[in-house]
């Protein structure tokens, strides 16, 4: 690496993020990316791992392809980028064929620095028709733990990221380098991603699992609840209480606000708007502690959260240390406490038998959407289906979590996508694109045709492929009442210039392959998956029972050398409680 390129690195950095300089670990790993090496990192949360793949093709004018599992992290990135003025773009199957062939158009063209894809659309013919064309200067696995079947969050399609390799290529025709990212892994996990992804002597950066300003902590008790509450009372500052459930963590947040503790819920089964609103009132210090199911955190910020509690098991350790881990981030003492009650087992048990759903119920489920939505064996829907979870049980008579899981299960497969639903009320496609629309409306009243007008100058270009879009703001831009611009549209959809699908209520999806008679079904990788989710419960259940110190038993999980006693757990201090 030449000095001049660590320069442009370093100065996209402070251009576009404001930041001096990179943190200790970063520089070298963004030295080795502009070398052409490849790299695995393994940072936690809050470390700037993404900056790592992000900060080189900023600095190039090149282009990097993300590859992330999660299509709302995919926005979120995008986003995040977009409002630092950087030109990034997000692939998923929720997008029509044409929109993605525009996106590669335009990467072809440089106008993207990063675009974002989940890993099943590496293995689609359109990327395989456009990936030849691209100048590629990086190519960064997102959570690149899910490559590894001990991974907490495995998706068989990340396994395929290293057979498409010889196809990412710079305009010199030499394979472009990759970057793995990851927040928590272990050995093993290390050891297959180094495998899978075929890294060539890569450099390898972990850091940062050692938190010596945490204290660790368990208390066998028979109710959590008043443990957490005890915690607060005798911990000042903000804090965090995870409960497995949602109904838990509103009863977790009530009896905290009794005991004079200002707490609020958080959970996905809360509109939007207010989890935004509890979120905000606790990063700006009105509300001291979030009661919350494992919704709460992702990208979240607060570096003064003193104690965080969890009144229930997690399944895995990794899942376990990511959320403890939001304590002290600011480096001052804090505390990461678990509060177990009589049965804390049967919980997460029962969530790993309802995790992995037989291939009676995937096919069940499958059918079922199919069924509802119209869709006949061979035919591939071009809108997204709306999915009513409560329909698919009177059809299945399965459980609604158990059909949730289903659902996820067969996008995982790449059967179908979810489509975000958090950008907005309804979904909205130009069926024969700008022009079409604008001939459909020459056959209207003058009344139809100037609504007609206003709406598409208030479109965006690409809703012309489908888009997600907000009513009120919408009717508000346009002057008119939201139920008269429902009206206006309704009636533009049955005359075929819109395509409108209500995202509001239900689940999202978008078919990526026509309806199959048998849903593809792995048994053998399902029946594996549920051993591993046990195996990775018992790991937990062996931290709660540890007689050694904790701080110890988490490091040696995650493969750092630790001590072995840090004086300041329950097992050091001689507080713990033997089972």
């Amino acid at each position: 690496m030449s000095q001049p390129q660590f320069d442009d690195a370093l100065g996209a950095l402070r251009t576009y993020w404001g930041y001096s300089d990179f943190r200790e670990g970063q520089r070298d790993a963004v030295s080795a990316v502009i070398s052409g090496r490849d790299v695995l990192t393994v940072l936690p949360t809050g470390g700037g791992k993404s900056l790592i793949y992000q900060v080189p093709p900023v600095a190039s004018q090149g282009l990097a392809l993300v590859v992330s599992p999660l299509v709302a992290l995919m926005h979120d990135q995008v986003d995040a980028l977009s409002r630092r003025g950087i030109r990034a773009a997000a692939l998923h199957g929720s997008l029509s064929r044409a929109a993605q062939d525009q996106l590669w158009t335009d990467a072809e063209h440089g106008l993207y620095r990063l675009v974002y894809l989940t890993p099943e659309r590496l293995q689609t013919d359109l990327f395989e028709a456009r990936v030849g064309r691209l100048n590629i200067d990086l190519l960064a696995v997102d959570e690149a733990h899910c490559i590894s079947e001990w991974g907490h969050d495995f998706r068989p399609a990340y396994r395929q990221i290293g057979d498409i390799r010889a196809l990412v290529t710079s305009a010199s025709g030499a394979m472009a380098p990759v970057v793995a990212v990851t927040a928590t892994a272990t050995p093993e996990v290390r050891r297959d991603i180094l495998e899978h992804l075929g890294l060539q002597d890569p450099f390898v950066l972990v850091k940062g699992f050692d938190r010596p300003n945490l204290t660790w902590s368990v208390h066998r008790v028979q109710d959590p609840i008043r443990q957490a509450i005890d915690v607060f009372h005798g911990v000042p500052g903000p804090g965090l209480v995870y409960a497995g459930t949602r109904r838990a963590s509103e009863r977790v947040a009530a009896r905290l606000a009794l005991e004079g503790i200002r707490a609020e819920p958080y959970h996905a089964g809360l509109d939007p708007d207010v989890r935004a609103g509890v979120q905000t009132r606790w990063l700006d210090g009105e509300t001291r502690v979030i009661a919350a199911t494992s919704a709460f955190g992702m990208g979240i910020d607060k570096p003064d959260v003193r104690a965080v509690v969890h009144t229930a098991l997690h399944p895995t350790l990794e899942s376990y240390y990511q959320e403890a881990g939001r304590a002290g981030r600011d480096g001052d003492g804090s505390y990461a406490v678990l509060a177990v009650g009589p049965d804390a087992e049967t919980l997460p048990r029962d969530l790993v038998e309802r995790g992995h759903p037989t291939p009676a119920n995937l096919q069940a489920v499958y059918d079922a959407v199919a069924s509802l939505s119209q869709v006949a064996i061979g035919s591939l829907p071009e809108d997204p289906c709306m999915v009513d979870a409560r329909l698919v049980q009177s059809v299945t008579d399965l459980p609604t979590g158990l059909i949730g899981t289903a659902i996820d299960r067969l996008a995982a497969t790449g059967v179908w996508s979810l489509v975000p639903t958090r950008s907005g009320d309804i979904h909205v496609r130009l069926p024969s694109g700008r022009d079409g629309y604008r001939r459909a409306l020459e056959a209207e009243a003058p009344a139809v045709q100037a609504f007609g007008d206003a709406l598409l100058r208030r479109l965006h270009p690409e809703t012309e492929f489908g888009l997600g879009l907000r009513l009120d703001p919408l009717a508000e831009a346009l002057g008119l009442p939201s139920e008269r611009l429902r009206a206006g549209m309704d009636y533009l959809t049955s005359r075929g210039a819109l395509a409108v699908v209500d995202i509001r209520d239900g689940i999202a999806l978008q078919w990526n392959q026509p309806r199959l008679a048998r849903a593809p079904i792995d048994q053998q990788a399902l029946d594996a998956s549920r051993r591993r989710a046990h195996a990775k419960l018992d790991t937990v259940v062996g931290y709660v029972q540890a007689i050694g110190c904790r701080r110890q038993y988490l490091l040696a999980y995650f493969g750092e050398p630790a001590p072995a006693r840090c004086g300041r757990c329950d097992v050091c201090l001689g507080r713990h409680q033997l089972a």
